[in-house]
């Protein structure tokens, strides 16, 4: 079976949803692994909670664990393609799980997870890190890669040149590739402009996807989802042999994201006022969310902020998003993951990211503070929920930044806004 994978700091999951969907619908056998668990032709075989007590990883650390499926149910091979998400662990002693794959896909570098390790002390060693996704080719595949990113590009370096590679490169400005020089060379590019999704070839301009027809994108003004699109579609034009139809379009722009699935989910409360969920997780995504929700804002209203932030960050790394993100919201509201109550401190192996109670959200609620005088700190994400309903007016949006467990905090969004999907 073919393989496709899929790497970066932000929207890998969102992007092997929608690589995967849109493979189904071509009638192809679907293996997806995602940061949730893994699934055959939609139907979910594993959890998180699962993978994490067998093998001890996320699904996304090691994903070829799950390329046992075509083994034990042969048919499946037929048509068969893997659609799998790679997270930083798969550099590590567990790596991918398989040889090498047909189609890399090679999203971003931000500021996550520096300090972890001895190995992460930089962007340039988290690029270095994920490097895999471009040294593990198969002869004769492709390489997706953002032209606007510099360190993603300076990656290419690793990509086998014995091995027939060919790149496809997306961008909006192509800031660090000569896109002239490019695409006279014969090369594809794929890039957003006037709402669409454009193929660019040296003598030639194809509108793939219509932007205004997916409603996450909002009428393509928030750019992490044109982004996610953008790639997701060069993921499946290179899957085709670089053919492109109608099916393939109205697939893309008919894919709509789960409600419970964490990502820009929208909800309405009672009161009038709106509820934006969402799993943002380091300083650019965070500040972009802000963005969305102000552009959303009606008459007086303002940007409240239900944050958090995972424990496996550096003091300096919680400092510094903390200060963006006091400058992009009206008002924060800080709970933590590691609150005592959902969850406990456990003991764990590296003395840097010690799991105390309220840890974080300390940290954190004091680097907001320092822009901004707006916030509070409720440790237990529940009362959290319940406090940002208690000040939500019917103009304000609520940028709600839910836990690992998403379920239960679209459930206390529910509960405590009254609210409803929108």
């Amino acid at each position: 079976m073919k393989k496709i994978t899929i790497t970066g700091t932000k929207g890998k999951t969102t992007v092997t949803n929608v690589v995967s969907f849109v493979l189904q619908k071509s009638g192809n056998n679907v293996l997806h692994v995602n940061t949730t668990g893994h699934f055959v032709n939609g139907q979910r075989k594993s959890t998180l909670e699962e993978s994490k007590n067998i093998w001890g990883l996320v699904p996304s650390v090691s994903p070829g664990r799950f390329l046992g499926e075509f083994l034990t149910n042969p048919t499946l091979k037929n048509k068969g393609v893997a659609v799998m998400e790679a997270s930083l662990g798969s550099s590590q002693l567990a790596g991918l799980g398989y040889r090498s794959h047909d189609v890399g896909v090679f999203l971003n570098v931000y500021e996550d997870h520096l300090g972890s390790s001895s190995r992460l002390k930089s962007k340039s060693d988290l690029a270095k890190a994920k490097e895999f996704i471009f040294s593990r080719l198969e002869r004769n595949g492709y390489v997706i890669y953002n032209s606007d990113d510099k360190l993603v590009v300076r990656s290419l370096r690793v990509v086998p040149s014995h091995l027939g590679i060919t790149q496809i490169a997306c961008g909006i400005d192509f800031k660090y590739i000569d896109i002239n020089s490019y695409l006279a060379h014969g090369g594809d590019a794929l890039t957003a402009k006037d709402g669409k999704i454009v193929l660019l070839t040296k003598n030639s301009q194809k509108v793939l996807v219509d932007l205004n027809k997916i409603p996450w994108t909002f009428n393509a003004r928030y750019l992490p989802s044109v982004w996610n699109i953008m790639m997701s579609v060069a993921a499946v034009y290179a899957f085709s042999d670089k053919k492109w139809d109608d099916s393939l379009k109205k697939a893309v722009e008919s894919y709509r994201l789960d409600k419970y699935g964490g990502r820009l989910t929208l909800l309405k409360g009672s009161n009038g006022c709106l509820v934006l969920a969402d799993y943002a997780h380091e300083e650019k995504s965070l500040v972009e969310i802000a963005k969305l929700a102000k552009s959303l804002v009606i008459n007086d209203g303002k940007v409240i902020g239900v944050v958090r932030l995972a424990n496996d960050r550096t003091e300096q790394l919680i400092e510094k998003t903390g200060k963006s993100v006091g400058k992009a919201y009206d008002k924060c509201i800080v709970y933590d993951k590691i609150d005592g109550y959902y969850r406990k401190p456990r003991i764990v192996r590296s003395q840097n990211f010690p799991e105390v109670v309220g840890r974080i959200s300390s940290l954190y609620a004091k680097a907001i503070k320092s822009t901004n005088n707006s916030v509070e700190r409720i440790i237990r994400e529940d009362k959290a929920a319940k406090r940002a309903s208690d000040i939500a007016g019917k103009n304000d949006i609520v940028v709600y930044i839910v836990n690992d467990n998403i379920e239960r905090s679209i459930g206390f969004i529910k509960k405590y806004f009254r609210a409803e999907f929108v």
